[in-house]
């Protein structure tokens, strides 16, 4: 682990959030304007046959070309001028560490989206958020290729879904520049690499169109287009569908076989026109299992779809919904504010019980028992530090895991605003947009959702926020679609990125 400081330079760190094969990642406060970002760096070099530098801290080293190649990332995202690339805001040395400071996202991953609905809800993504999600990284991938950029690794890990915000691509650590292509070692995730990457043949443009194709066919149907090396490189075997069950899935599938095609002088390499068709699929199936515009109930309670969401003044540990949301802290102790009243009223053992798994980092979500509690499970949401908010993050966990866990009530403070000192107004709308999304999604077991404030002023303000949040003025539904079953079949492989695949004997023959 690579040791960092409380504070870099304008950043107060956190902590760690994840560690890969190559990269660590923390996350971090500008200590001015108190938003969070993330940190990232590399691990230390094991091989010594480049030019080393000591990072003093650990007595470990970095070669010059792993911080060329970490200082390479940071430029490619600094350039692209388009809103939904994950943006580089700052990048330098620290303890003889490289490092890059990026955006932070509020949000999860498509992958953890795609595999803990299949997990809770035994379907996918609906196609209408796909073509959505795909339209959103077409139109990233046409701003990267005009700035002359190969992103090379597109997967659903690096793409993140903001409630708030929006889609973002990230991870350009293995994107070239147009005098790039061709040269340097080959690399990419097996099952969204293309026939070139595998065979460490030249890569452009179309290499991406690819990897789009191979992540909206992995979001739509489970598995990759390919499960094995010999049937990505064999020009006469094509990816598997199933007959279409409307004609819009029809020219889905048609535009995925454009897309998959193996020969990379054949296939398409404009981005912005798949934008176009992806946005077109989007825009005339967006739906979910249920209508999902707000009315109004009275004054204080709403229908959201077939959610109703009751706003009260009241104490939370009174509350007699199947799961009850704490507003946890990294440390899961409960002594101040929504902890400590759960756990006044519902015993010592819900502590106990969140705190044996350690420190946790911020925007996850831990579900414990609930004690004397009048609910199944309390649900720890650890959103928010020192005025920087997770608040969006963690929210979209905390209905993935009331989903995983069958609830169909919930009852939710306000995130983040105590200690923490994350406003109202913020809190507000990250949860509520966070709620909104996972309504759209479809398919959720939630039927009521009971927002819980301190007092009368704090349930004013917050509802003003809260019911702007929740309108939705997108078209109507045209066609009901969840997502497909999860199929016993279904192939999903590691999504770590490889490096350096055509010099290795050990790349994967079959993820099965």
């Amino acid at each position: 682990m690579t040791d960092v400081a409380d504070r870099l330079r304008d950043y107060e760190i956190w902590g760690l959030l994840s560690r890969g094969g190559m990269s660590e990642v923390y996350l971090a406060k500008h200590r001015v304007l108190a938003i969070p970002v993330i940190m990232k760096t590399v691990s230390e070099s094991r091989s010594r046959g480049d030019t080393l530098i000591l990072n003093p801290s650990t007595g470990g080293y970095y070669s010059d070309a792993t911080i060329a190649r970490v200082f390479h990332e940071a430029r490619v995202m600094a350039a692209i001028p388009d809103p939904r690339v994950v943006r580089a805001l700052d990048a330098g040395m620290h303890l003889g560490a490289p490092y890059i400071i990026q955006e932070y996202v509020d949000g999860i991953d498509l992958e953890e989206l795609d595999q803990r609905r299949r997990k809770a809800l035994g379907v996918g993504l609906p196609l209408w958020f796909i073509c959505h999600v795909m339209a959103d990284v077409c139109g990233a991938l046409h701003a990267s290729h005009l700035t002359g950029v190969v992103h090379r690794d597109v997967k659903p890990s690096n793409i993140f879904g903001a409630p708030e915000t929006g889609v973002r691509l990230g991870d350009f650590g293995i994107a070239i520049g147009r005098s790039d292509v061709g040269s340097g070692p080959m690399s990419g995730t097996f099952g969204f690499m293309a026939p070139e990457q595998l065979r460490g043949e030249d890569t452009g443009r179309a290499t991406d169109i690819y990897g789009v194709a191979a992540t909206a066919y992995a979001l739509r149907y489970g598995r990759f287009p390919y499960a094995t090396m010999e049937e990505a490189l064999d020009p006469r075997k094509m990816p598997a569908f199933a007959s279409p069950e409307h004609p819009v899935v029809g020219y889905f599938q048609d535009l995925m076989q454009r897309m998959l095609v193996k020969d990379i002088a054949r296939r398409p390499s404009n981005a912005s026109a798949f934008a176009h068709h992806f946005g077109m699929i989007a825009r005339s199936i967006r739906t979910s299992v249920n209508d999902t515009s707000l009315t109004s109930i009275d004054s204080h309670t709403f229908r959201l779809g077939g959610i109703t969401i009751r706003l009260y003044a009241g104490d939370i540990a009174q509350a007699t919904t199947e799961g009850i949301v704490s507003s946890g802290n990294y440390e899961m102790k409960m002594r101040t504010g929504v902890g400590e009243a759960l756990r006044r009223r519902g015993g010592d053992v819900i502590e106990q019980e969140a705190m044996k798994n350690g420190q946790q980092p911020l925007g996850t979500c831990v579900a414990t028992g609930a004690g004397t509690l009048e609910a199944r499970a309390v649900l720890h949401a650890v959103s928010a530090w020192n005025e920087a908010s997770c608040v969006g993050r963690a929210a979209q966990r905390v209905f993935l895991l009331a989903d995983e866990l069958g609830l169909k009530s919930l009852s939710i403070p306000a995130l983040g605003t105590g200690v923490a000192r994350v406003s109202l107004e913020r809190c507000a709308c990250a949860l509520m947009n966070s709620l909104k999304w996972h309504a759209l999604l479809g398919g959720t077991r939630l039927e009521q959702i009971d927002l819980v404030l301190e007092n009368d002023e704090k349930l004013r303000v917050f509802k003003a926020v809260a019911e702007e949040a929740l309108r939705d003025e997108q078209d109507p539904p045209r066609i009901v679609d969840i997502g497909l079953p999860v199929s016993s079949d279904s192939v999903r492989g590691d999504s770590s990125t490889q490096i350096d695949v055509s010099a290795s004997g050990d790349f994967p023959r079959s993820t099965t």
